[in-house]
């Protein structure tokens, strides 16, 4: 029987480097897994009941795999042999079982097999949520694979663009094991190449070598990334590989027996220091040789690192020990020596690296504690909390594993070269070892990573905040392409420039030379933009403009306010604001609103104040009273009449007046008293005929209830029109009293609606917001009579 993993080379070496095995796990059938004696196995890391549940994930793919049509998937394995075949990569990466359980079930979700609904009420929340990641960041890769500079940012070690693309993928995930079983998942993949067809070879090679291999780097997990590296570059070049791989069989005797006798030369040496260590010989890898020769164009015979040896001791003093046994034993190399446990790297290797001349031959010689080695091999699975040697796995909320994702994060944020160690003339400048190495930093605010990542045009990644909008992309872009723009595609489709971007997505941005940013996009209530960058680069537009033009448009602005709250210009003094806004004049004011400097939601909000009473003020300055010996009458509209006591009170139908407006009332004859907007033509009339039936009246300091008015909007009929529309005004909770519309028959749907609000304030953003939906001509307070 053939027990997964034994039998498939985790990594090749020099004997297999010439002539591939030709043993694909595709050519294994279900039948010649021996799933107990894995399970067997695993018993010895897991408890009995995480067993169980690997054993009844195994049985469901199995069952389910038996019933699937799989050719489909000519020279691969089934879901069943490559669920497995993930979960045995995991389980020398020492993780939890949750993870294992996700591995084993993934491609069979992936290939339609198990629905995600059914995952989560067999095997919990969690694995299901671990498997959703895990599809969504395959989905990304393909997207980034796709990329066609994607090849060229590797070619060029083009740092930033390489670091959006890691960022990009761990973006999909809170969760670092995710990140390990797609690597798992393709590691599996690369090792069943050899039968699949060559056009499947390259595309699966490249991704692996340009994506998924710098990941596991990136992690630190040695072990996968050697093996994806050496796999994947024999598919990519396998001329050159068999090259290589010829010229390490050739000398393969002579360099085993140098490492023989050089291994048990330094072993005396440290054991008569006292110092007890394990020295073995080191593998150099066939990819790590190509890079190092192509980027230092050295020969084969000109590399000193062929030539290996490892040391492992028990603590770091022992390790500086250690290095200087070696250094007296044989001739340091000057300039070969770098100290990794003082700087680690940025994946957190450690590690003490020096060269030597050993018997006229340069040696590379590697000292490390036995925990750094097994940070080495395995990187962030180096660190899963097992519980004092117990079985008890990583949790969800372990603080650990949040503590290495944490980690991870800061390593792909923090992505910037020690620039004293590449400088000119460095023997790291080229080094392809160490362009990803620099300082960890230690990040605090979790809010940092809340970025999304997404393509331009041309290809290239771009990093914004959560939330940022296509024109905060624009002008990310560059200012120039943000001034202009007037229009955007996300994935080949028309957006609104309001629209949020996700991850993952491609954007574009339409520009025309004749467009000019438009003020809206600095009113936040909008969504325009959510950038500090894009409000700056705005405001710096708009104070460059002429001042005589901008009052034009300042003027423009607040009238089309004011006409769409249904409130006279004319009863608006803006002398009035300049000291709250700390200028010198309303014409300021007007200049303002168009450089962003103040906005028009500020400006109603101290209108709304100016036309209600003063909390500040003494209470017999709230109005002047007609009669000084009446008593005031607070209504439930929330309204003070001067000059009468206890009388009916109703608001007009004809204007409704909003909390913040200027009122007045008028004395009917068998209703009482009606309240009208001041500028309203009914109250107008009314009052030249009997103006004695007039009496003052004002707002109280907050309203006491909300208040009905009826707006109109004009649209183009759609379906869903209404539904989108209500869900704005629900989210400013306001409620909906009653809704009419009429669609005419040239397709514009008029639509009334009556609703309560809290003020003019209010008002004016739920108008604003409305306006800004797709297809909405016009969004206005509705009232009888006036224009």
């Amino acid at each position: 029987m053939v027990r997964i993993r034994e039998d498939l080379p985790r990594r090749m070496d020099d004997a297999q480097a010439v002539q591939s095995t030709g043993t694909s796990v595709a050519s294994y059938g279900e039948s010649d897994v021996d799933l107990e004696s894995w399970l067997k196995r695993l018993s010895e890391q897991l408890d009995p009941p995480a067993i169980q549940q690997l054993r009844q994930a195994c049985e469901l793919v199995a069952r389910r795999a038996s019933e699937a049509d799989t050719t489909r998937f000519e020279h691969r394995s089934s879901a069943y042999l490559a669920g497995i075949g993930m979960a045995d990569i995991l389980t020398h990466l020492r993780v939890d079982e949750e993870t294992l359980v996700a591995s084993v079930l993934f491609r069979s979700v992936r290939e339609k097999l198990i629905d995600l609904d059914e995952i989560g009420t067999v095997f919990g929340v969690g694995i299901q949520s671990l498997i959703r990641s895990t599809l969504a960041m395959g989905g990304l890769s393909e997207l980034i694979e796709q990329n066609r500079r994607l090849e060229d940012h590797f070619e060029n070690n083009q740092r930033e663009h390489l670091s959006g693309i890691y960022k990009m993928l761990i973006s999909v995930t809170e969760d670092v094991r995710v990140v390990l079983i797609k690597l798992a998942e393709r590691t599996f993949a690369v090792r069943e190449l050899a039968s699949a067809s060559r056009e499947r070879q390259e595309r699966v090679a490249r991704e692996i070598l340009t994506i998924y291999a710098p990941l596991a780097h990136r992690l630190g997990i040695a072990q996968l990334k050697w093996e994806l590296e050496d796999i994947a570059f024999r598919f990519l070049s396998p001329e050159r590989y068999k090259e290589i791989a010829t010229l390490l069989s050739e000398k393969r005797l002579e360099r085993e027996q140098y490492i023989q006798n050089m291994t048990q030369k330094l072993h005396m040496a440290l054991a008569e220091q006292g110092i007890k260590a394990d020295v073995t010989g080191r593998v150099k890898h066939i990819y790590s040789i190509y890079r190092k020769m192509k980027s230092k164009q050295l020969s084969f015979d000109q590399l000193y690192d062929i030539r290996a040896l490892r040391v492992l001791v028990d603590n770091i003093p022992d390790c500086y020990h250690a290095l200087g046994v070696a250094h007296q034993l044989w001739r340091h190399i000057p300039d070969q020596f770098d100290d990794y446990i003082t700087n680690p790297k940025a994946n957190g290797y450690r590690s003490l690296h020096t060269a030597v001349l050993a018997e006229n031959k340069s040696l590379e010689v590697q000292i490390r504690t036995t925990e750094m080695h097994n940070e080495a091999e395995l990187g962030v699975c180096a660190h899963f909390n097992y519980k004092e040697g117990t079985k008890a796995g990583k949790k969800n909320g372990d603080v650990i594993f949040d503590h290495k994702l944490h980690s991870l994060r800061s390593v792909l944020e923090n992505y910037q070269e020690n620039k004293n160690r590449h400088e000119p003339g460095s023997r790291h400048a080229n080094d392809p070892d160490s362009f990803e190495e620099s300082d960890i930093g230690s990040l605090n605010d979790w809010s940092e990573f809340e970025k999304i990542y997404v393509f331009s045009r041309d290809g290239d990644i771009k990093e914004l905040p959560k939330d940022a909008t296509v024109l905060d992309f624009a002008y990310h872009v560059h200012t120039e392409v943000g001034n202009h723009c007037y229009a955007a595609r996300v994935n080949q489709r028309f957006v609104p420039l309001t629209y949020k971007l996700k991850t993952g997505e491609q954007v574009e941005i339409l520009t025309k030379k004749d467009r000019d940013p438009n003020r809206d996009w600095l009113v936040g209530s909008l969504g325009y933009i959510k950038t500090a960058h894009a409000r700056d680069k705005l405001r710096y537009w708009f104070r460059q403009q002429d001042r005589s033009k901008n009052l034009e448009i300042g003027r423009e602005t607040l009238v089309k306010e004011l006409t769409r709250l249904a409130i006279h210009p004319k009863s608006i003094d803006l002398a009035d604001y300049a000291k709250t806004f700390n200028v010198k004049s309303g014409d300021d004011i007007l200049i303002g609103l168009v450089t962003g400097d103040i906005s028009l939601h500020q400006l109603m909000n101290q209108i709304n104040k100016q036309m209600q009473p003063d909390e500040d003020q003494p209470e017999l300055m709230l109005k002047p009273a007609l009669n000084p010996r009446a008593s005031r009458t607070l209504s439930q509209h929330g309204i003070l009449i001067d000059g009468l006591d206890n009388v009916e009170l109703h608001v007009a139908q004809c204007c409704q007046p909003v909390h913040g407006e200027p009122i007045a009332g008028y004395i009917t004859q068998h209703r009482g008293v009606s309240i009208h907007n001041q500028s309203c033509p009914e109250y107008a009339r009314l009052i030249a005929l009997e103006g004695d039936r007039a009496v003052e009246a004002g707002w109280e300091m907050q309203p006491t209830n909300g208040q009905i008015v009826q707006i109109a909007i004009e649209a183009y009929d759609r379906r869903g029109l209404l539904k989108d529309l209500t869900s704005v005004i629900f989210a400013d909770q306001i409620n909906i009293q009653q809704v009419n519309t009429i669609t005419e028959a040239n397709g514009i749907a008029i639509m009334k609606l009556q609703i309560e609000v809290k003020g003019l304030a209010q008002l004016s953003r739920l108008l604003a917001r409305l306006e800004q939906q797709p297809g909405i001509m016009s969004a206005r307070r509705l009232v009888v009579g006036m224009k």
